[in-house]
Protein backbone atom coordinates (compact mmCIF):
# COMPACT_ATOMS: atom_id res chain seq x y z
CA UNK A 1 0.00 0.00 0.00
CA UNK A 2 1.38 3.00 -0.93
CA UNK A 3 1.69 5.93 1.85
CA UNK A 4 -1.01 8.35 1.84
CA UNK A 5 0.21 12.10 0.57
CA UNK A 6 -2.54 14.11 1.94
CA UNK A 7 -2.30 14.36 5.68
CA UNK A 8 -1.11 18.02 6.16
CA UNK A 9 -5.13 18.74 5.30
CA UNK A 10 -6.40 17.25 8.26
CA UNK A 11 -5.80 18.57 11.83
CA UNK A 12 -5.63 16.12 14.91
CA UNK A 13 -8.49 14.97 16.14
CA UNK A 14 -10.66 15.48 12.76
CA UNK A 15 -14.42 14.95 13.10
CA UNK A 16 -14.89 13.17 9.84
CA UNK A 17 -18.66 12.61 8.47
CA UNK A 18 -19.42 9.80 6.03
CA UNK A 19 -22.75 9.78 4.28
CA UNK A 20 -24.59 7.34 2.88
CA UNK A 21 -28.23 7.34 3.35
CA UNK A 22 -28.90 4.41 0.89
CA UNK A 23 -30.14 0.53 1.32
CA UNK A 24 -29.29 -1.48 3.72
CA UNK A 25 -26.95 -3.01 2.06
CA UNK A 26 -24.87 -0.14 0.36
CA UNK A 27 -24.29 1.30 4.42
CA UNK A 28 -23.04 -1.98 5.08
CA UNK A 29 -20.41 -2.10 2.71
CA UNK A 30 -19.88 1.72 3.43
CA UNK A 31 -18.45 0.43 6.73
CA UNK A 32 -15.52 -0.36 4.94
CA UNK A 33 -14.45 2.98 5.16
CA UNK A 34 -15.37 3.48 8.82
CA UNK A 35 -12.95 0.88 9.19
CA UNK A 36 -10.09 1.76 7.54
CA UNK A 37 -9.99 5.39 8.46
CA UNK A 38 -9.96 4.61 12.13
CA UNK A 39 -7.18 2.06 11.51
CA UNK A 40 -4.79 4.60 10.06
CA UNK A 41 -6.53 7.73 12.28
CA UNK A 42 -7.26 6.19 15.72
CA UNK A 43 -7.61 9.68 17.15
CA UNK A 44 -9.91 11.01 14.59
CA UNK A 45 -13.61 11.48 15.42
CA UNK A 46 -16.04 9.62 13.10
CA UNK A 47 -19.81 9.73 12.78
CA UNK A 48 -22.25 8.73 10.16
CA UNK A 49 -25.36 9.42 8.05
CA UNK A 50 -27.96 7.07 7.47
CA UNK A 51 -31.59 6.31 6.64
CA UNK A 52 -33.87 5.32 9.45
CA UNK A 53 -33.64 1.77 8.53
CA UNK A 54 -30.31 0.87 8.64
CA UNK A 55 -29.84 3.15 11.99
CA UNK A 56 -29.70 -0.57 13.94
CA UNK A 57 -26.60 -1.43 11.92
CA UNK A 58 -24.80 1.04 14.33
CA UNK A 59 -25.70 0.26 17.71
CA UNK A 60 -23.01 0.66 20.48
CA UNK A 61 -20.67 0.75 17.76
CA UNK A 62 -17.41 0.62 19.46
CA UNK A 63 -15.68 3.95 18.03
CA UNK A 64 -18.62 6.46 16.19
CA UNK A 65 -19.61 8.90 17.69
CA UNK A 66 -22.58 9.98 16.72
CA UNK A 67 -25.40 8.34 14.13
CA UNK A 68 -27.20 11.06 12.53
CA UNK A 69 -30.49 9.83 10.74
CA UNK A 70 -32.65 10.79 8.24
CA UNK A 71 -36.35 9.49 7.98
CA UNK A 72 -36.75 9.76 4.50
CA UNK A 73 -40.69 8.77 4.49
CA UNK A 74 -43.35 11.28 2.88
CA UNK A 75 -42.77 14.46 1.66
CA UNK A 76 -41.56 15.98 4.92
CA UNK A 77 -38.30 14.64 4.30
CA UNK A 78 -36.95 17.88 2.27
CA UNK A 79 -37.79 19.79 5.76
CA UNK A 80 -35.99 16.40 7.44
CA UNK A 81 -32.77 17.35 5.35
CA UNK A 82 -32.38 20.29 6.24
CA UNK A 83 -32.87 19.98 9.77
CA UNK A 84 -30.26 17.11 9.61
CA UNK A 85 -27.67 19.27 7.67
CA UNK A 86 -27.76 22.05 10.69
CA UNK A 87 -27.01 19.48 13.00
CA UNK A 88 -24.22 17.84 11.24
CA UNK A 89 -22.92 21.19 10.68
CA UNK A 90 -23.01 22.07 14.57
CA UNK A 91 -20.81 18.93 15.10
CA UNK A 92 -18.14 21.36 12.56
CA UNK A 93 -17.15 18.25 10.77
CA UNK A 94 -13.48 18.69 8.93
CA UNK A 95 -14.03 16.06 6.44
CA UNK A 96 -17.36 14.84 4.98
CA UNK A 97 -17.07 11.77 2.92
CA UNK A 98 -20.13 11.67 0.54
CA UNK A 99 -20.96 8.17 -1.21
CA UNK A 100 -24.50 9.00 -2.12
CA UNK A 101 -24.96 9.98 -5.43
CA UNK A 102 -27.94 12.14 -5.47
CA UNK A 103 -28.10 15.89 -5.13
CA UNK A 104 -29.72 15.49 -1.59
CA UNK A 105 -26.38 14.36 0.17
CA UNK A 106 -24.49 17.12 -2.13
CA UNK A 107 -26.61 19.64 -1.00
CA UNK A 108 -25.70 18.50 2.65
CA UNK A 109 -22.20 18.31 2.56
CA UNK A 110 -21.67 21.75 1.18
CA UNK A 111 -23.50 23.21 3.68
CA UNK A 112 -22.00 21.80 6.32
CA UNK A 113 -19.01 23.61 5.59
CA UNK A 114 -16.23 21.01 6.05
CA UNK A 115 -12.62 22.11 4.62
CA UNK A 116 -12.50 18.21 2.78
CA UNK A 117 -15.48 17.36 0.93
CA UNK A 118 -14.86 14.06 -1.34
CA UNK A 119 -18.19 12.34 -3.33
CA UNK A 120 -18.59 11.04 -6.69
CA UNK A 121 -18.93 12.77 -10.33
CA UNK A 122 -22.43 13.42 -10.99
CA UNK A 123 -24.68 15.52 -12.60
CA UNK A 124 -26.52 17.27 -9.42
CA UNK A 125 -24.23 20.70 -9.89
CA UNK A 126 -24.51 20.77 -6.06
CA UNK A 127 -21.30 19.72 -4.76
CA UNK A 128 -19.05 22.51 -2.97
CA UNK A 129 -17.02 23.72 -5.64
CA UNK A 130 -13.51 22.22 -3.17
CA UNK A 131 -15.25 18.97 -3.56
CA UNK A 132 -12.94 16.59 -4.87
CA UNK A 133 -15.12 13.79 -7.19
CA UNK A 134 -14.37 10.88 -8.16
CA UNK A 135 -15.98 8.48 -10.61
CA UNK A 136 -17.85 5.80 -9.69
CA UNK A 137 -19.30 3.64 -12.94
CA UNK A 138 -21.17 0.69 -12.34
CA UNK A 139 -20.03 -2.60 -14.06
CA UNK A 140 -16.49 -1.04 -14.49
CA UNK A 141 -14.91 -4.03 -12.99
CA UNK A 142 -14.63 -2.58 -9.31
CA UNK A 143 -16.29 -3.68 -6.35
CA UNK A 144 -18.27 -1.20 -4.36
CA UNK A 145 -15.61 -1.54 -1.76
CA UNK A 146 -13.36 -0.66 -3.77
CA UNK A 147 -15.21 2.16 -5.62
CA UNK A 148 -15.96 4.13 -2.52
CA UNK A 149 -12.29 3.49 -1.33
CA UNK A 150 -11.33 5.91 -4.01
CA UNK A 151 -12.58 8.65 -2.76
CA UNK A 152 -10.28 8.53 0.31
CA UNK A 153 -6.94 7.11 -1.54
CA UNK A 154 -5.26 10.51 -1.26
CA UNK A 155 -5.35 9.56 2.64
CA UNK A 156 -5.46 6.15 3.11
CA UNK A 157 -3.66 4.86 -0.28
CA UNK A 158 -4.60 2.03 -2.35
CA UNK A 159 -7.45 0.11 -1.71
CA UNK A 160 -6.21 -3.58 -0.42
CA UNK A 161 -9.38 -6.06 -0.54
CA UNK A 162 -8.08 -8.36 2.41
CA UNK A 163 -7.40 -5.02 4.73
CA UNK A 164 -10.30 -2.82 3.23
CA UNK A 165 -13.43 -4.51 4.41
CA UNK A 166 -16.59 -4.08 5.78
CA UNK A 167 -17.39 -4.77 9.35
CA UNK A 168 -20.55 -5.39 11.74
CA UNK A 169 -20.07 -5.15 15.91
CA UNK A 170 -22.84 -6.82 17.04
CA UNK A 171 -22.66 -6.66 20.79
CA UNK A 172 -23.39 -9.04 23.87
CA UNK A 173 -27.04 -8.05 23.75
CA UNK A 174 -27.39 -9.14 19.85
CA UNK A 175 -25.11 -12.05 20.53
CA UNK A 176 -27.48 -13.11 23.27
CA UNK A 177 -30.64 -13.16 21.37
CA UNK A 178 -28.99 -14.81 18.31
CA UNK A 179 -28.10 -17.87 20.96
CA UNK A 180 -31.53 -18.59 21.03
CA UNK A 181 -31.37 -20.16 18.02
CA UNK A 182 -29.21 -22.76 16.45
CA UNK A 183 -25.47 -22.28 15.99
CA UNK A 184 -23.71 -23.67 13.09
CA UNK A 185 -26.76 -23.48 11.01
CA UNK A 186 -27.33 -22.92 7.23
CA UNK A 187 -29.18 -19.50 6.98
CA UNK A 188 -31.20 -18.83 3.99
CA UNK A 189 -32.11 -15.53 3.46
CA UNK A 190 -34.39 -15.54 0.33
CA UNK A 191 -36.01 -12.06 0.45
CA UNK A 192 -35.14 -8.82 -1.64
CA UNK A 193 -37.23 -5.66 -2.21
CA UNK A 194 -36.98 -5.89 -5.78
CA UNK A 195 -38.61 -8.94 -7.19
CA UNK A 196 -36.37 -10.15 -9.76
CA UNK A 197 -33.57 -9.98 -7.25
CA UNK A 198 -35.64 -13.37 -5.74
CA UNK A 199 -34.96 -16.37 -6.61
CA UNK A 200 -37.99 -18.22 -6.68
CA UNK A 201 -39.40 -19.69 -3.72
CA UNK A 202 -39.61 -23.99 -4.87
CA UNK A 203 -35.82 -23.16 -5.52
CA UNK A 204 -35.41 -22.06 -2.12
CA UNK A 205 -37.60 -24.47 -0.86
CA UNK A 206 -35.74 -27.40 -3.41
CA UNK A 207 -32.06 -26.09 -1.73
CA UNK A 208 -33.56 -26.36 1.85
CA UNK A 209 -34.80 -30.08 1.22
CA UNK A 210 -30.96 -30.62 -0.85
CA UNK A 211 -28.88 -29.50 1.74
CA UNK A 212 -31.71 -31.99 4.30
CA UNK A 213 -30.88 -35.05 1.98
CA UNK A 214 -27.15 -34.18 2.28
CA UNK A 215 -26.90 -32.66 5.48
CA UNK A 216 -29.43 -33.97 8.00
CA UNK A 217 -27.43 -32.67 10.97
CA UNK A 218 -27.03 -29.17 9.84
CA UNK A 219 -29.80 -26.93 10.73
CA UNK A 220 -31.39 -24.42 8.51
CA UNK A 221 -32.82 -20.68 9.58
CA UNK A 222 -34.98 -18.85 6.97
CA UNK A 223 -34.17 -15.72 7.83
CA UNK A 224 -35.57 -12.34 6.81
CA UNK A 225 -37.38 -9.32 8.62
CA UNK A 226 -41.05 -8.96 9.74
CA UNK A 227 -41.90 -8.14 5.98
CA UNK A 228 -40.62 -11.14 4.84
CA UNK A 229 -43.07 -13.81 7.23
CA UNK A 230 -45.49 -14.29 4.45
CA UNK A 231 -42.44 -15.84 2.16
CA UNK A 232 -40.52 -17.19 4.69
CA UNK A 233 -43.30 -19.37 5.83
CA UNK A 234 -44.46 -20.27 2.25
CA UNK A 235 -41.08 -21.93 1.47
CA UNK A 236 -40.66 -23.18 5.17
CA UNK A 237 -44.65 -24.95 3.68
CA UNK A 238 -43.56 -26.28 -0.15
CA UNK A 239 -40.33 -28.36 1.72
CA UNK A 240 -41.19 -32.20 1.34
CA UNK A 241 -38.28 -33.16 3.68
CA UNK A 242 -36.26 -30.19 5.33
CA UNK A 243 -37.74 -28.52 8.31
CA UNK A 244 -36.57 -25.00 8.34
CA UNK A 245 -37.00 -22.41 11.63
CA UNK A 246 -38.57 -19.27 10.38
CA UNK A 247 -36.95 -16.07 11.77
CA UNK A 248 -38.76 -12.91 10.47
CA UNK A 249 -38.61 -9.93 12.27
CA UNK A 250 -37.23 -12.16 15.54
CA UNK A 251 -33.98 -10.29 15.89
CA UNK A 252 -32.84 -6.78 14.96
CA UNK A 253 -29.93 -5.92 12.50
CA UNK A 254 -26.98 -6.93 14.65
CA UNK A 255 -29.04 -9.92 16.23
CA UNK A 256 -29.38 -10.92 12.82
CA UNK A 257 -25.39 -10.55 12.14
CA UNK A 258 -24.53 -12.43 15.48
CA UNK A 259 -26.70 -15.19 14.06
CA UNK A 260 -24.61 -15.03 10.66
CA UNK A 261 -21.44 -15.00 12.47
CA UNK A 262 -22.06 -18.23 13.89
CA UNK A 263 -23.91 -20.21 11.18
CA UNK A 264 -21.81 -22.47 8.85
CA UNK A 265 -22.70 -20.73 5.51
CA UNK A 266 -24.98 -17.76 4.48
CA UNK A 267 -26.91 -18.30 1.65
CA UNK A 268 -28.24 -15.21 -0.07
CA UNK A 269 -29.64 -13.01 -2.71
CA UNK A 270 -28.24 -9.88 -4.44
CA UNK A 271 -29.49 -8.13 -1.33
CA UNK A 272 -28.30 -6.98 2.39
CA UNK A 273 -27.72 -10.34 3.88
CA UNK A 274 -25.20 -11.37 1.08
CA UNK A 275 -23.12 -8.08 2.26
CA UNK A 276 -24.10 -8.92 6.35
CA UNK A 277 -22.24 -12.07 6.27
CA UNK A 278 -18.63 -10.85 4.82
CA UNK A 279 -18.69 -8.55 7.31
CA UNK A 280 -18.97 -10.85 10.04
CA UNK A 281 -16.48 -13.00 7.98
CA UNK A 282 -19.31 -15.99 7.69
CA UNK A 283 -18.54 -17.66 4.25
CA UNK A 284 -21.51 -16.74 1.72
CA UNK A 285 -22.90 -17.84 -1.66
CA UNK A 286 -24.72 -14.72 -3.38
CA UNK A 287 -27.50 -15.80 -5.69
CA UNK A 288 -27.97 -13.33 -8.47
CA UNK A 289 -31.12 -13.45 -10.97
CA UNK A 290 -31.61 -10.09 -13.01
CA UNK A 291 -28.26 -8.50 -11.46
CA UNK A 292 -24.91 -9.63 -11.97
CA UNK A 293 -21.86 -9.57 -9.94
CA UNK A 294 -20.39 -7.31 -12.20
CA UNK A 295 -21.85 -4.30 -11.52
CA UNK A 296 -19.76 -4.49 -8.35
CA UNK A 297 -22.07 -5.57 -5.31
CA UNK A 298 -21.24 -9.48 -5.22
CA UNK A 299 -19.21 -11.05 -2.35
CA UNK A 300 -16.29 -9.22 -1.27
CA UNK A 301 -13.60 -10.07 -3.71
CA UNK A 302 -11.23 -11.20 -0.93
CA UNK A 303 -13.39 -13.54 0.43
CA UNK A 304 -13.99 -14.90 -2.87
CA UNK A 305 -10.61 -15.12 -3.48
CA UNK A 306 -9.94 -17.02 -0.35
CA UNK A 307 -12.22 -19.38 -1.43
CA UNK A 308 -14.80 -18.83 1.38
CA UNK A 309 -17.31 -17.12 -0.70
CA UNK A 310 -18.88 -17.45 -4.59
CA UNK A 311 -21.65 -15.54 -6.56
CA UNK A 312 -23.82 -18.13 -8.48
CA UNK A 313 -25.93 -16.85 -11.79
CA UNK A 314 -26.79 -17.75 -14.88
CA UNK A 315 -24.18 -16.31 -16.85
CA UNK A 316 -24.73 -12.75 -19.07
CA UNK A 317 -23.68 -14.78 -22.13
CA UNK A 318 -26.87 -17.32 -22.20
CA UNK A 319 -29.08 -14.12 -21.72
CA UNK A 320 -29.72 -11.22 -23.71
CA UNK A 321 -31.93 -9.18 -21.17
CA UNK A 322 -29.32 -9.65 -18.32
CA UNK A 323 -28.64 -7.35 -16.69
CA UNK A 324 -31.74 -5.65 -16.89
CA UNK A 325 -31.33 -3.11 -14.34
CA UNK A 326 -29.07 -2.28 -11.36
CA UNK A 327 -31.57 -2.56 -8.91
CA UNK A 328 -34.05 -5.41 -10.56
CA UNK A 329 -37.85 -4.83 -11.20
CA UNK A 330 -40.84 -5.71 -9.77
CA UNK A 331 -42.05 -8.14 -12.48
CA UNK A 332 -39.28 -9.61 -15.42
CA UNK A 333 -39.45 -7.18 -18.23
CA UNK A 334 -39.33 -10.04 -20.83
CA UNK A 335 -41.91 -12.10 -18.93
CA UNK A 336 -39.72 -15.82 -18.99
CA UNK A 337 -37.91 -14.45 -15.87
CA UNK A 338 -34.82 -17.33 -17.12
CA UNK A 339 -32.29 -15.64 -14.86
CA UNK A 340 -34.40 -17.16 -12.17
CA UNK A 341 -36.01 -19.90 -13.02
CA UNK A 342 -32.41 -21.14 -15.48
CA UNK A 343 -30.30 -20.99 -11.97
CA UNK A 344 -30.26 -24.51 -11.03
CA UNK A 345 -30.25 -26.07 -7.19
CA UNK A 346 -27.54 -28.06 -7.75
CA UNK A 347 -25.38 -25.10 -8.69
CA UNK A 348 -25.96 -22.91 -5.09
CA UNK A 349 -25.50 -26.58 -3.27
CA UNK A 350 -22.18 -26.66 -5.02
CA UNK A 351 -20.85 -22.87 -3.98
CA UNK A 352 -22.51 -23.65 -0.61
CA UNK A 353 -20.40 -27.01 0.22
CA UNK A 354 -17.05 -25.37 -1.85
CA UNK A 355 -16.79 -22.49 0.57
CA UNK A 356 -17.89 -23.97 3.82
CA UNK A 357 -16.97 -27.08 5.89
CA UNK A 358 -20.40 -28.73 4.40
CA UNK A 359 -18.97 -32.18 3.09
CA UNK A 360 -19.34 -32.04 -0.36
Amino acid sequence: MKQPAADSQLRPGAHVVLLQPAFLGDVVLSTALLESWHRRYPEHTLSVVVRKAAAGLFEAHPFLKEVHVWDRAGWQKYPRLMGLSRQVKRGRPDVVINLHRFASMALLARQTGAAVVTGFEGGTGLHARHAKLVSHEVGDGRHETERNHSQVEPWLGRWDSVRDVPTLHPGAAHRTAAAAWPRGAVILAPASVWATKRWPAEKWAALADECARKHGGVPLVLLGGNADAALLESIAAQCKEAQPLVCAGRLNLLGAAALMSEAQVVVSNDSAPLHMAGAVETPVVGVFCSTTPRLGFGALPGMVSAGRAENVEVEEAALDCKPCGVHGHQSCPVRDFKCGDGLEVGAVLGAMERVSSLPS
